[in-house]
């Protein structure tokens, strides 16, 4: 929806590559794969936009480097406060990449909220089809274990 071209989505869960190409990722590669991807698809450039989403800084620094030079990492995972990040500053001047936090998407989120419900009504995102598992509250835990190994993309618990 935002324009993108090609949408190149990495993890190591097969499943979830599988649904990345269900919601709209252009191509999915496991991380060993993704400096074949960033090869093929940019022409060993590095991509324009690179979303680091798990919170790590091994994968702030992956993602980093898969980064073309100009362009920008946006860092969606909650990290910890105490795993640093490591950017030299010759690397940070000579390759003027924009590091960008992206908490809720940066955006007013009572509006962007209300802009995913009509989107979601209009039928141009499914919100259902990234519900993998629906749980009882009295089964949390499993809820929490899905969330640690990467088996679900979203976990619907019932109340």
């Amino acid at each position: 929806m935002a324009g993108a071209a090609q949408i190149v989505a990495v993890d190591p869960v097969e499943s979830r590559r599988e649904a990345a190409l269900r919601l709209g990722a252009t191509e999915a590669v496991a991380p060993e794969g993704l400096a074949d991807a960033r090869a093929r698809v940019t022409g060993r450039e590095g991509f324009d936009y690179v979303f680091e989403v798990v919170g790590k800084s091994a994968t702030a620094r992956t993602a980093y480097e898969a980064t073309r030079r100009g362009g920008t990492l946006c860092v969606v995972g909650a990290g910890a406060a105490d795993d640093h990040l490591s950017v030299n500053m010759l690397e940070l001047f000579f390759d003027e990449k924009k590091i960008l936090p992206s908490l809720y998407g940066g955006g007013d989120i009572q509006r962007s909220y209300e802009r995913a419900i009509a989107l979601w009504r209009a039928g141009r995102v499914d919100l259902e089809g990234m519900i993998t598992h629906r749980v009882p509250l009295a089964r949390i835990n499993d809820a929490i274990d899905q969330m640690r190994t990467g088996e679900a993309l979203r976990t619907w618990v019932t109340l």
